[in-house]
């Protein structure tokens, strides 16, 4: 009876709440509790570097450097007006809902693949613990709305896999275009999605329909790049896309004109750093890409996510194909890029290795089930399973906590407090986002002149410094060799105060 009235009182919501109320509460908990844990880890406020410049250019409609992330921009903006906490705080909690949606999703995925419920739980809660993972979904980034982003685009390819037509093709088409306005790192999922379409129905791909409607899904996903040519014809105060002079003129590209858009969105300020390891060198970072694995699957994780992919490759080898070639592709990207913080990148590939970790452990649990003289054991695996997660989560929960984390307020705060009136400030990414983000956002101390060194090049920065030394304040992070033969260099809160030398 109960049941009943619940499916009427369902027919009767909108049609929003009626989609959130055709789960059960069991297959919302796989969304609830990883929010829980992100919620209950999540930094307070600003967090450092990329962070604290993408929760800037959210809340001053800013520009951020390359690719412009313009997806990134949009919801955020639509998220930042929660009245929840500072605007750091609500940026930080976005990341932690896109990570849930990506443990939900693959919690989906895994059973439309008819994975049972300890092997799935034990895959997506190791995936949800991973160091990386959870780290990402405790501050404002777009690591977490980008593997929300390609969990959806496999969901959807296997829904358009179960009855292949031009429409279905139309929504992971959609995802993966509208993902480009977030990471341009969408790009490393088109060999498996093309391998999966062509191999699944190759005859679809000469529909003129199927070109029509997937030609539109494209183009409406890819609007969301309109953002960045309009918001350069608002003059943002906070724009990252351009360049500073030895005047301390800033000079925007132009993103209304292609030469200007195409530089920003396809990287080109990064190409020097993409696949900058020559073979010899590129072997020392695979190491450390498989070590990274191995963490953060827990070691546990590693053998059954072996056999996952040898399972799912003889099940459906066009799916495994898809996963294969997904993995690889970001692997392979991400440990050829030249960068200090790649660690964070290898997201999508952590993804790909849980389902794969699902598809293992599920074929070890059936595998003891249907031996009758195994089957006593099926126990002593589920609880190796739970107990792996478990252990993650206590052994990782002090690695990655940021709770109590306010170190970029107080030293940004702490810089502020220490500029005289109508300073000129210089630093890198740990110093000025957090410094522009007091500015822009809250107001604090617009007489003083912050640069971001990315935006200025060594000889433009000395020749203005050595301009403007001794007429105004000037601070920086770490002078140059030859400003301290120029300039006095007297350390003033977390920075330099530069001030002529006697007799210059």
């Amino acid at each position: 009876m109960s049941e009943y009235i619940f499916r009427r009182s369902r027919g009767s919501l909108p049609r929003a709440w009626r989609l959130v109320a055709a789960f059960s509460w069991q297959e919302w908990l796989p969304f609830i509790l990883p929010l829980l844990l992100y919620g209950l880890t999540l930094a307070p406020t600003i967090y450092n570097l990329d962070s604290a410049e993408l929760t800037t250019a959210v809340a001053s409609n800013g520009i951020i450097r390359a690719t412009g992330y313009p997806l990134y921009l949009v919801l955020g903006k639509v998220w930042s007006w929660l009245p929840l906490g500072d605007m750091g705080y609500r940026m930080n909690l976005f990341s932690a809902v896109c990570g849930a949606v990506t443990i939900w999703l693959a919690d989906r995925i895994l059973r439309r693949w008819q994975v049972g419920a300890w092997a799935r739980w034990g895959a997506i809660g190791l995936l949800a613990t991973a160091p990386y993972m959870w780290a990402m979904s405790l501050i404002a980034e777009v690591y977490t709305l980008h593997t929300a982003l390609m969990a959806g685009v496999v969901s959807s390819l296997l829904w358009w896999g179960e009855r292949p037509s031009p429409w279905r093709l139309a929504l992971p088409l959609f995802l993966m275009a509208l993902s480009m306005g977030n990471h341009a790192a969408t790009v490393l999922l088109i060999p498996g999605c093309v391998w999966y379409v062509l191999t699944r129905q190759p005859r679809l791909l000469v529909q003129w329909r199927t070109w029509v409607v997937g030609g539109t899904a494209v183009a409406l996903g890819l609007t969301v790049f309109l953002i960045l040519p309009y918001r350069y014809g608002q003059m943002p105060a906070f724009n990252y896309a351009g360049t500073y002079d030895a005047n301390g003129q800033f000079h925007p590209v132009n993103l209304q004109t292609w030469a200007g858009f195409w530089w920003l969105i396809s990287g080109k300020s990064f190409s020097g750093q993409m696949f900058g390891y020559t073979i010899a060198s590129m072997w020392p970072e695979v190491g450390h890409f498989v070590a990274q694995l191995w963490n953060a699957f827990f070691v546990i994780g590693i053998g059954p996510g072996l056999l996952g992919i040898a399972v799912i490759s003889r099940r459906d080898w066009r799916l495994g194909g898809m996963l294969a070639l997904m993995f690889c592709a970001n692997a392979i990207f991400y440990i050829n890029y030249r960068v200090v913080d790649k660690d964070t990148m290898f997201l999508p590939a952590y993804l790909i290795w849980a389902l794969w970790l699902g598809i293992g452990y599920d074929a070890l649990l059936k595998w003891l089930w249907a031996d009758v003289s195994a089957r006593r054991f099926v126990w002593v695996g589920r609880t190796m399973i739970a107990g792996a997660v478990l252990l993650a989560l206590a052994w990782n929960w002090s690695l990655v906590d940021r709770s109590d984390d306010w170190g970029t307020r107080q030293r940004s705060e702490d810089i502020l407090a220490h500029a005289e009136p109508n300073a000129i400030i210089f630093g890198w990414w740990e110093t000025v986002p957090g410094v522009q983000y007091l500015q822009l956002v809250e107001g604090q101390r617009p007489d003083v002149l912050v640069i971001n060194r990315f935006l200025i090049g060594g000889n433009e920065m000395n020749q203005l410094i050595l301009r403007e030394l001794g007429q105004r304040p000037i601070y920086i992070n770490n002078p140059s060799i030859e400003l301290l033969r120029v300039a006095k260099v007297t350390p003033v809160g977390p920075l330099y105060l530069l001030e002529p030398r006697d007799g210059s």
